[in-house]
């Protein structure tokens, strides 16, 4: 659902006309007309006051659905495909080098520069 659907929706669930909601956000009916037709969208300051009149949020409003299960799912299945790919013998020599460098010169803060470049190396691979 995109925006012009969701505004007509939110006015129809809330037993609105165009004029009434027109009133509440200062502008004319054509405006509310034409943002449900799809002919113009709201400037992001109307798209504010209408998040406030319908109590939702701006990202309700500005999503589309569609897009947004879309994504979700595309996010979790690179996210568990990424992790799959440590390769856990370059991070096992990182800790490591880390563990010997912190004890032999009594830096930590310094050998902490090993995890950076394991992360390099292993997206190398």
């Amino acid at each position: 659902m995109n925006l012009n659907q969701k505004i007509t929706q939110l006015r129809n669930d809330n037993n609105w006309s165009q004029e009434e909601l027109a009133e509440k956000l200062n502008v004319s009916r054509q405006s509310v007309s034409k943002w449900e037709s799809g002919q113009s969208k709201p400037d992001l300051d109307k798209i504010v006051v209408l998040s406030n009149i319908f109590d939702v949020s701006t990202d309700y409003l500005l999503k589309d659905n569609n897009e947004k299960e879309s994504n979700s799912s595309t996010k979790k299945h690179h996210f568990n495909f990424s992790l799959s790919q440590f390769n856990p013998d370059i991070w096992t020599i990182a800790v490591a080098i880390y563990i010997i460098c912190g004890f032999a010169f009594n830096n930590w803060d310094s050998s902490l520069i090993v995890f950076p470049i394991a992360l390099i190396l292993d997206s190398l691979n």
